[in-house]
């Protein structure tokens, strides 16, 4: 029948019409492929094409691998060619869930070796340190090898997770990324309502000695052991996410494993992509060494709700010479002491000017209080005097995210011209470009912000005057009051008039929710105090909302009118409360002022008057 078939002496039965397998090979292996899994995130943030932000926690994105994981796994019980097709790629992205998954993922590599050349991703959700991991794999491997755990050499059956997991890195020998995401909490399968899977005592005895007193000679566990790097000849990506055990993530063994992943950089001469969350990237050995070791085969460096300083970060642009991404969310500040530590006295600005030849991605973001760049002892602290000065150097760099320390400097309120100087603050080879925008303190921050977003919208529109030839699209990052507050009107007006004139030069726009700071999974999530939001429930529920008061439909263009004549307290309500801190820092008088500038402050004594009487004083001194 197979050659009437192919001679085309007959109809073709209609199963053969409907299957896939009429297909060649060629195209049933793209089909099969878009069905696969996608590999796990190393955050638990992901940025949606819209453009808002999404919470994927490690539930969220287990159920995601395991729905493409059946559908692979259907199309290979279907018939033996096809499960020729589907089989490396059902093996070819692994995530392990719990004990059960890690004790028969090793089992399948020790007895069938074929499958072993197929694994290219590793996702680990088990906490390998874990007290009910322990007792966990303990059980699963005397259900499937009918006798209790022996390792001889090691000193205690303790780390029997760690050995499995480490026998399974072993037995993947074209191993590329490998991503160490324990949870917070447990995964849904494993049960709702159960304590946390905390490190064994034994464990974290362990490790807080370690860190009081670091030595890389451990009696108890040798991590160059458990965790063989120098043998995974073919890594391209290590991601580690460290998890959070009774409320901190500083004595976790996940914490530990990425300090120590960052002294093991040398070794994985192959590695292209390290990702570090909730990490502070320092040496397993030594903290305090900031310098690193050249690492010219690093070409994407991301870290996540790092608590990195500028010094470290310095380091790694220094040795990564050949890096093309880097993309750093902070989560703590640079305090002025650690100007003392740039290795060979270069900024973050110097650093990543070096790096212009190859730098292609840049996003630096920072949503808590403070910088990530050092201020150091300058005075007076100017905004053009600290800010990362190199961006329009970056010749290659294609893609910029900012917030508005690295733009415009530390101050929160912008000035007049720095609108129309944002298009010579970027590289002419920009092609998408995102500022986040956060700004002002908490006393006056709402008119500061709406002010500021005037001068950023206005800056848009300049770009569009002016637009390199590579521009494609601009967004903003922005809070949700704006949209929804007592200026709502006004505000949208103005973001849809940059959206217009962006549009009438072909460049993409849009605003999405502000880039939120890494949250635990179980924490809620928190509404500032004083916002508005959203529309009321009840029978008004269809009518607009202005300034907190439900208005008819007849009586919106009054209002509007009215949000008119009201323009100056767009900017300033008069209601801000004042700063006793700041009071008190105060010079009582211009004298004062000008004493504590010193002899050689290089300012026009008229400039300094208005600055003083101008409430401006601090623009000078702090």
């Amino acid at each position: 029948m197979a050659s009437s078939i192919a001679a085309g002496d007959g109809p073709l039965p209609s199963y053969f019409l409907r299957s896939l397998e009429r297909l060649p090979n060629e195209l049933l292996l793209p089909i099969v492929a878009a069905l696969a899994p996608p590999c796990p995130l190393t955050t638990r943030f992901a940025l949606r094409p819209t453009g808002t932000w999404e919470f994927r926690d490690a539930n969220h994105q287990w159920r995601d691998w395991l729905v493409g994981h059946r559908d692979v796994l259907a199309v290979a019980q279907t018939s033996q060619r096809m499960a020729s097709i589907a089989k490396p790629i059902l093996y070819h992205t692994i995530v392990i869930p719990n004990a059960k998954a890690l004790v028969t993922l090793y089992q399948r590599l020790h007895f069938r070796p074929e499958i072993r050349p197929w694994i290219r991703d590793i996702t680990c959700l088990v906490n390998v340190a874990g007290s009910r991991s322990f007792f966990d794999v303990f059980e699963e491997w005397w259900k499937q090898n009918g006798e209790s755990w022996g390792a001889p050499y090691l000193k205690r059956d303790s780390a029997i997770a760690l050995e499995v997991l480490k026998r399974i890195l072993l037995l993947a020998p074209k191993l590329q990324n490998f991503l160490i995401a324990f949870p917070d909490h447990e995964l849904a399968s494993q049960g709702a309502g159960q304590n946390p899977d905390i490190s064994m005592p034994l464990y974290r005895q362990r490790i807080i000695n370690h860190l009081s007193n670091p030595d890389p000679n451990w009696n108890w566990i040798d991590l160059p052991i458990f965790f063989p790097f120098q043998h995974m000849h073919n890594l391209r990506s290590l991601r580690i996410y460290c998890h959070r055990e009774d409320g901190v993530r500083d004595i976790t063994f996940s914490r530990l494993l990425a300090d120590y992943a960052v002294a093991a950089l040398p070794q994985l001469t192959q590695l292209r992509t390290l990702e570090l969350c909730c990490s502070s990237a320092n040496n397993f050995a030594n903290e305090q060494e900031i310098i690193l070791s050249p690492l010219p085969q690093i070409q994407h460096l991301r870290l996540y709700g790092s608590h990195i300083h500028e010094p470290r970060l310095v380091a790694f642009c220094i040795a990564c010479t050949n890096l093309q991404t880097l993309v750093i969310h902070f989560e703590a500040s640079s305090p002025d002491e650690d100007r003392d530590l740039l290795p060979e006295g270069k900024t973050l600005s110097d650093a990543l000017f070096d790096r212009a030849g190859t730098l292609q991605t840049l996003e630096l973001v920072a949503l808590s209080e403070g910088h990530y760049l050092t201020r150091g002892r300058e005075r007076p602290r100017k905004p053009e005097n600290h800010r990362l000065r190199c961006i329009p150097d970056l010749v290659n760099l294609k893609s910029l995210t900012l917030d508005y320390r690295g733009v415009f400097g530390t101050l929160g309120i912008l000035e007049e011209d720095d609108g129309e100087r944002l298009c010579q603050l970027l590289p002419y080879s920009l092609e998408d470009f995102t500022l986040v925008c956060e700004w002002g303190t908490a006393s006056d921050w709402k008119q500061s912000y709406m002010a500021n977003l005037d001068m950023v919208l206005h800056g848009v529109q300049c770009l569009c005057d002016c637009r390199s030839p590579n521009l494609e699209s601009i967004s903003l990052a922005i809070h949700s009051w704006p949209a929804e507050g007592k200026f709502h009107r006004r505000f949208r007006r103005e973001v849809e008039a940059a959206f217009l004139r962006c549009a009438s030069v072909g460049i993409k726009f849009r605003t999405f929710d502000l880039l939120p700071t890494y949250r635990d999974e179980d924490e809620d999530d928190g509404e500032e105090d004083g916002e508005q939001g959203g529309s009321e429930s009840g029978e008004d529920a269809g009518l607009p909302l202005v300034a907190g008061i439900m208005i008819p439909p007849d009586e919106e263009d009054e209002y509007e009118l009215e949000e008119e004549d009201e323009a100056s307290e767009y900017y300033f309500s008069g209601d801000e409360e004042p700063d006793p801190e700041r009071t008190a820092r105060r010079p009582p008088t211009f004298e004062a002022f000008v004493m504590q500038l010193g002899e050689d402050h290089g300012h026009n004594l008229d400039e300094l008057f208005y600055a003083y009487h101008e409430d401006r004083w601090d623009e000078y001194l702090f």
